[in-house]
């Protein structure tokens, strides 16, 4: 699979874009049983919020071959060049009926502390069907061009650099989306989250990406892709 020149019009423009059915249901059962089974050995314990986990590509073989799948490469080697590495990867989830929220952010404000980049993005993959109510992604369509933002430390929440403006809500987009699409946005994409309002929980894979030319990452989560 690739993009669209549609699709690449709209990362460009708005900051970011879906593909869906990126993913068959079958892979989708199979991640959430290694995740199930990662939480019970406690790989989430010293992670930012209650189902999180940190530095997911490094903590067993099914995650790393996720970050490094050929499908998710092919797809994004318009946007991310010369050549692909990992910044990092998560699993964010919103566990049942759990109403913390993460505060409006851009992922550079986290990432240029360690390295810095032209072409650094994310994917953000739903493994669950996500609707409003579950806390999907929110995001402000073109704000990527508004360059990095001031932040604020806040102790309530689970983003903790959030951006210190005022955010005009009627640009405010949603994407519920369909388990198995994956959203691809600019690491300086204004975007947060809701709480989940919902019995289900909400599972979200999401991994850093950015040119193979940068000479680092986020510690040892980088790792160098595809050199051209």
């Amino acid at each position: 699979m690739t993009l669209t020149q549609d699709q690449i019009h709209d990362y460009h423009e708005q900051g970011y874009t879906l593909v869906e059915d990126m993913f068959p249901q079958s892979e989708l059962d199979d991640m959430n049983e290694e995740l199930d089974r990662l939480m019970d050995e406690g790989a989430g314990k010293d992670a930012h919020g209650k189902g999180w986990i940190m530095q997911l590509g490094l903590v067993s073989k099914t995650t790393e071959a996720f970050c490094a799948d050929d499908r998710i490469l092919d797809l994004i080697a318009p946007l991310v060049y010369p050549g692909i590495a990992i910044f990092s990867s998560k699993l964010v989830s919103k566990e049942p009926n759990d109403d913390a929220i993460c505060h409006w952010h851009q992922d550079d404000a986290y990432y240029t502390k360690h390295s810095q980049s032209e072409h650094r993005m994310s994917i953000w993959t739903s493994l669950q069907d996500t609707i409003i109510e579950h806390g999907c992604l929110e995001v402000i369509p073109g704000s990527h061009k508004r360059g990095l933002q001031p932040t604020s430390t806040r102790k309530e929440g689970l983003c903790t650099l959030a951006m210190d403006i005022d955010i005009d809500m009627n640009e405010r987009v949603f994407c519920p989306v369909k388990a198995g699409t994956m959203i691809l946005f600019s690491s300086l994409l204004w975007h947060g989250s809701a709480g989940n309002r919902t019995n289900q929980r909400r599972r979200a894979f999401i991994v850093s990406y950015q040119e193979a030319t940068v000479p680092g990452g986020n510690g040892r989560q980088w790792k160098i892709l595809r050199t051209g």
